[in-house]
């Protein structure tokens, strides 16, 4: 596949505005879906949370983000007059905004195995986010008072919101992943009962996952809610380590002092918390996928837990890791699932040219686009031929 080619034209027709988008000289096309968050908050508040802050939208009460409860979500579609019995859900990266990264991706999966492809968003990323947390001209002001932080580094635009969210309140990575699994199980009974209209009922769902929605993905496959994913494949890309061995300090994903609040929180204050009774402890730690949760923060977290369910699932994962991933370092994937035995479940692959977690395929207008096809094809004819 032209990779290069194929990203310049799919970012051309793309909109969220438009119900369909016809692909030209096919029979494909994305369809945008409504979606209604019916996920609830936690039932009870701590110290610090949700308090917002000077009146901005990004610290006001995440309930009050409409744009996160009432959204669409795009589905590449391989034939436009087919019903399908089978799709895969792909989860996207952490402070995303756009999916044009992911219309290639989504459109590979969807020729190569015949199955529609969902995108779905991540709560308050994407299409769930005010567009004011991407203005430069809203965000200046808390740039620039970001900025006079002492030792804090790489504050950019394109981080400022989730890292002042954060900082202001690391449980709110814990709440909004609560509520992205609440909806994808809100997805997944919605298909299982027929309610899409190009889907059978009770059509097999497998998953591909890129980055935090891989860290999404494992927690949902640990958990198994309404053992809804007990016959689902996964294919993690860019991901696949526990959160301990993750580092999100990144011009496109959070500054330096976001990061360091998030790790000092759920690696030294959530445990703390967890061992005190309190109808936030018994929250957490009361369901699957609260344990899931904490399996996927340490090592030592629910270690017997995590290591039992993956060897189990050991024929429905396969992830593929990246040699230069600095995010979510190849060692991290390779680590978790040391448990698995009889089966290679981690693959580590290497690009010719200069990439990164967040943009693993760069565009170029050279002779380099080349090198960026070919390695495209290599990790997505590999994906297409696990979920196929």
């Amino acid at each position: 596949m032209e990779f290069t080619k194929i990203f310049k034209e799919l970012r051309q027709v793309f909109a969220l505005n438009r119900d369909e988008i016809a692909i030209a000289g096919t029979s494909a096309m994305f369809r945008l879906m409504p979606f209604a968050s019916h996920s609830n908050p936690i039932p009870f508040t701590r110290t610090g949370i949700y308090n917002g802050l000077n009146g901005h939208v990004y610290a006001a009460e995440d309930i009050a983000v409409v744009e996160n409860v009432n959204f669409s979500y795009p589905v590449y579609i391989p034939n436009s007059s087919n019903k399908y019995s089978k799709a895969i859900i792909l989860l996207h990266g952490l402070n995303e905004r756009s999916w044009h990264k992911y219309l290639p991706w989504a459109q590979y999966l969807g020729n190569h195995t015949q199955r529609p492809v969902i995108l779905f968003p991540i709560a308050f990323h994407m299409n769930r986010s005010p567009e004011s947390w991407a203005n430069p001209r809203e965000m200046m002001p808390l740039i620039n008072s970001r900025k006079i932080i002492e030792g804090i580094s790489m504050t950019t635009f394109a981080n400022i919101a989730l890292s002042q969210r954060l900082s202001d309140d690391p449980l709110r990575f814990f709440t909004s992943g609560k509520q992205s699994a609440d909806d994808l199980v809100q997805l997944l009974s919605s298909i299982k009962g027929g309610e899409l209209p190009f889907l059978h009922k009770d059509s097999q769902l497998d998953f591909f996952s890129y980055s935090i929605g891989a860290f999404l993905a494992q927690i949902l496959f640990l958990a198994n809610p309404n053992e809804l994913l007990s016959s689902s494949k996964l294919f993690i890309f860019s991901g696949g380590g526990l959160f301990s061995e993750m580092r999100g300090t990144s011009r496109l994903i959070m500054d330096s002092k976001a990061y360091s609040s998030l790790r000092k929180y759920y690696l030294h204050d959530f445990p703390i918390e967890l061992k005190v009774k309190s109808p936030f402890s018994s929250f957490v730690k009361g369901g699957a996928l609260g344990e899931a949760f904490l399996a996927m923060i340490s090592s030592e977290n629910n270690q017997f837990f995590r290591e039992h369910k993956f060897q189990r699932m050991r024929d429905r994962i396969r992830v593929l890791a990246l040699t230069k991933d600095t995010v979510i370092p190849a060692a991290s994937a390779k680590e978790v699932f040391a448990c698995v035995r009889n089966q290679k479940v981690v693959t580590e692959l290497d690009f010719p040219y200069e990439y990164t977690h967040e943009n693993p395929f760069p565009v170029f207008d050279n002779a380099k686009r080349l090198e960026v096809d070919r390695a495209f094809e290599t990790v997505f004819s590999q994906a297409a031929s696990f979920l196929n």
